[in-house]
């Protein structure tokens, strides 16, 4: 193979990267579940005598307010995918955008997603939407949501109680302004182009002006204050806090997803996110607490996802979104 200008330039290809990821996920996303699952035991055999002790109670109305507030979440996330794929002018109905949404999210548990792009690119070009069009509506989801993420985390963490590494926490008020930037279309365009590219796609070929991304990106925010409320009803269902604790339970839930996210080698940042989450819960509540919430919280999330995916799924059956035309 004749060696080009560009292959100098990037000897290791976007592919052979991605090669490489891809069989590195079978590998490393169990050991890193294994790791945290691991931890979680060991925490649970050292304070044994204090969960035996310790007064367990389970509040129903505020579960029921979680489970409720989670409902609303995951309606306001298919609402922000929507206002995305109608600002590249997508000819989708409400039905087929809720149907497409939420019959794909629980490709969220493959890792990198895979299963989730790769559904809506073909339900979304089954409706004469173009692929390059999903992708960089995918393309635009993710990068809102992780960037609106950073600047609730950022936002809450001067109202954290004092700990450790309070100092290098706040390091990320210094990234909010850097999230913000890398939201304008020139910039944006590169960035996800550059990776893209390397990774074997195609380039972004349209950008959102960005007074409509700016806008978005609010949005977005309230969709984070919105699940952090959630999970402070449940973990209020499970052991008292307080409002001064609310700053806490809303970032740093976004701050556990996001490093959850970003560990792209586990399914929905499957054990990664329950570690970080773990952490933050410690600062105000003891461990027994931690413990229950972190193992409530995941399955209050995925049993969620499940009924969102299943009633999606049965009331749209046969309904041509689901078939070739």
């Amino acid at each position: 193979m004749k060696e080009t200008k560009e292959s100098r330039k990037f000897p290791v290809t976007g592919k052979g990267i991605f090669s490489r990821l891809k069989r590195a996920q079978r590998f490393v996303g169990p050991a890193l579940v294994l790791l945290v699952a691991v931890f979680l035991v060991r925490a649970l055999v050292a304070s044994w005598d204090e969960v035996r002790e310790y007064e367990w109670r389970l509040d129903l109305p505020y579960l029921a307010l979680s489970v409720g507030l989670m409902f609303l979440y995951y309606a306001q996330q298919w609402g922000g995918w929507r206002l995305v794929m109608r600002s590249f002018g997508d000819p989708l109905t409400r039905s087929e955008s809720v149907a497409i949404w939420f019959a794909t999210i629980l490709g969220r548990y493959v890792p990198g997603s895979v299963a989730m792009v790769a559904g809506r690119v073909v339900m979304c070009g089954r409706r004469g939407i173009p692929a390059r069009d999903t992708l960089a509506s995918i393309v635009y989801e993710n990068a809102l949501i992780l960037i609106s993420a950073l600047i609730v985390t950022a936002a809450s963490v001067p109202f954290w109680p004092d700990f450790v590494y309070r100092n290098y926490a706040l390091l990320l008020l210094a990234l909010a302004p850097v999230g913000l930037v890398m939201l304008h279309p020139t910039v944006f365009r590169k960035a996800t182009s550059f990776v893209l590219v390397r990774v074997g796609r195609e380039p972004l070929q349209k950008t959102l002006p960005f007074g409509r991304v700016f806008w978005l990106l609010l949005y977005y925010i309230g969709g984070w204050v919105l699940l952090g409320l959630a999970f402070a009803a449940l973990t209020n269902a499970v052991a008292d806090v307080s409002l001064e604790d609310l700053a806490l339970l809303i970032g740093g839930y976004a701050f556990a997803w996001e490093v959850g996210f970003l560990s792209i080698v586990t399914p929905s940042g499957l054990g990664v996110k329950e570690g970080v989450l773990g952490l933050v819960l410690s600062l105000i509540l003891p461990t027994p607490a931690v413990l229950a919430v972190v193992v409530l919280s995941r399955l209050w999330q995925t049993l969620v996802e499940l009924f969102c995916a299943a009633v999606v799924w049965t009331y749209f059956k046969g309904s041509a979104v689901f078939a070739d035309r």
